[in-house]
């Protein structure tokens, strides 16, 4: 029998701890499956105020390092929450208004309303790894740093800066009144190193490769994969197309698609799933990597209640080969079980007047918002192309015009910085965010293709999300014969019945990849006698 003193304990035990939060970001399960905890997601931001509703004026000011919540004494207000919580995510660039001061102000981050802060260093610092949290937990990419350590919270946090803020990021997750969480302290690290060492491994980026097959795909053919019957799950993936090295054109042309319980969930170009539209280049994130001899890996989890087909589309005129497999584990199909999508949007032109917010996905439904990549083709040397804010609307938001998340610009939701005219020494992976290049020596010119994956900033949402990015770019950007080119990938996870406007597009797929002559050309024809 349970002694009064047990019970007492665990009534009051945490049902949110630094422990089970680190577990659950480095699961990979743990997406899959509707978040019983009901949580939200939030986001604070720099952007700018000007910006108060999508049909009024200022939706598209730029200068969005320098919004703030308010001022309290000698300290500005960057994010505050009241009630239990946990930070999930803090971006910052790795200078502070001038580009040569790299220190910048301190961070303070009050947790429960304790007057004394259990952070207070500087932001930078903080970010990049350089500060009290190591890396992988923080770590440097282009120009700036990204935080993913959790920082939770049992009553309210509150995020400022002692001087005027720059450009910052931070997503927190919200729980409902009465969920108990641990609140993080200063001790809290060094209490859980043992958690913290099988998290790091957990993130680390492998290639898996469960036994393929070779199969020669005719033109406009396919291939199926038919996987075992019952409640399971897809953990691996792995495909390589013969002499994509050589001929890139197949990675758009070759498509991936899945059916799970009688629906399509999965439509992509091979390449595009893969972050790699348009050449084969070595990539290593935690879900997905490509490696130097043009194997591609996935582990994403793709559960099923019952049965699960996989096909591989070979839209050209010329016969392919592709090797690949999958592996499968048992799964527990319950209500909160859900089904994995990867929708593609094809090759967009995009003029630098006038502004407009580029839909990624608009999806109905229950589900979780997981991952997305961003394909940018940018035919101007020299030149910026990323200005825009991501706008992403969560639930009713979008009837109010004004969205869930509000960013400050286009690299800095994929985790990494302006400051300079970027270049081909702008490509990293880590384990949740990467930016892949391509370009003319080394100039910014060519396609950038960035990515981010979500964990603990995963989105729920219970009846629809809306996620846009401001198709501005650069201030010297802003004639309508400035195109970029655009193309987009987006990965969620949906309960049955959930409906989305990314419909599967053949003919796009068949399509060369826009390259720079092709969109030049257009630019030339809109420019005209230079008017």
């Amino acid at each position: 029998m349970f002694t009064t003193a047990l019970i007492l304990a665990l009534q009051t035990q945490p049902d949110v701890t630094f422990s089970s939060l680190l577990n659950e970001m480095t699961t990979r399960t743990s997406l899959a499956s509707y978040p019983t905890s009901n949580y939200q997601s939030l986001q604070a931001s720099s952007y700018n105020r000007e910006s108060t509703h999508r049909d009024a004026p200022g939706w598209f000011a730029d200068s969005d390092g320098i919004g703030f919540i308010r001022q309290d004494g000698d300290e500005w207000v960057l994010m505050e929450h009241n009630g239990p919580g946990v930070i999930t995510r803090i971006w910052t660039p790795f200078f502070y208004y001038n580009f040569n001061e790299r220190t910048g102000p301190n961070v303070r981050i009050y947790l429960d309303g304790n007057p004394e802060p259990v952070i207070d260093e500087p932001l930078i610092n903080l970010v990049k790894g350089d500060g009290t949290i190591p890396a992988p937990w923080a770590d440097f990419t282009a120009r700036a740093g990204d935080l993913y350590l959790p920082i939770p919270f049992g009553l309210s946090a509150k995020v400022t800066m002692v001087q005027k803020p720059f450009y910052n990021i931070i997503n927190y997750r919200g729980y409902p009144q009465g969920t108990k969480v641990e609140t993080f302290n200063q001790d809290t690290m060094a209490r859980n190193q043992r958690m913290l060492s099988v998290a790091q491994r957990r993130l680390t980026p492998t290639i898996s490769e469960p036994h393929r097959k070779t199969v020669k795909i005719s033109a406009g053919g396919s291939t199926r994969l038919t996987l075992p019957a019952g409640s399971r799950y897809i953990d691996r993936l792995a495909i390589s197309l013969t002499g994509a090295e050589e001929d890139p054109s197949i990675l758009r042309s070759t498509v991936l698609s899945g059916s799970f319980d009688g629906r399509e969930t999965i439509w992509c170009p091979v390449g595009d799933f893969f972050t790699v539209a348009d050449e084969m280049r070595e990539t290593a994130t935690w879900r997905r990597q490509v490696n130097n001899k043009g194997l591609m890996s996935s582990q994403w989890v793709m559960p099923y209640r019952q049965r699960a087909e996989l096909k591989i589309t070979n839209t050209s005129d010329k016969e392919i080969e592709v090797s690949w497999g999958a592996h499968t584990r048992t799964w527990n199909w319950d209500a909160t079980s859900m089904h994995f999508y990867a929708r593609w949007r094809p090759d967009d032109i995009v003029p630098g007047t006038p502004f407009l917010d580029w839909n990624f996905i608009d999806i109905e439904g229950t589900g979780v918002y997981v991952a997305d990549t961003w394909t940018v083709l940018n035919i101007r040397e020299n030149s910026w192309w990323g200005e825009g804010d991501e706008k992403i609307y969560v639930d009713d938001a979008w009837e109010s015009g004004f969205p869930t998340h509000f960013g400050t610009g286009t690299e800095d939701y994929y985790g990494w910085a302006g400051g300079v005219v970027p270049t081909l020494e702008d490509d990293f992976s880590l384990p949740f965010l990467s930016n892949k290049v391509g370009g003319v020596d080394e100039a910014t010119q060519g396609y950038n293709i960035c990515t981010r994956t979500r964990g603990l900033d995963a989105i729920p949402f219970t009846s629809r999300l809306r996620f846009d990015i401001e198709a501005s770019m650069g201030t010297d950007m802003r004639n309508a014969w400035n195109l970029l080119g655009y193309s987009s990938t987006v990965f969620f996870y949906a309960l049955p019945g959930a409906t989305h406007n990314r419909p599967a597009d053949l003919e796009a797929a068949a399509k060369p990849l826009m390259n720079m002559e092709q969109l030049q050309q257009m630019s030339d024809e809109l420019k005209g006698d230079g008017s």
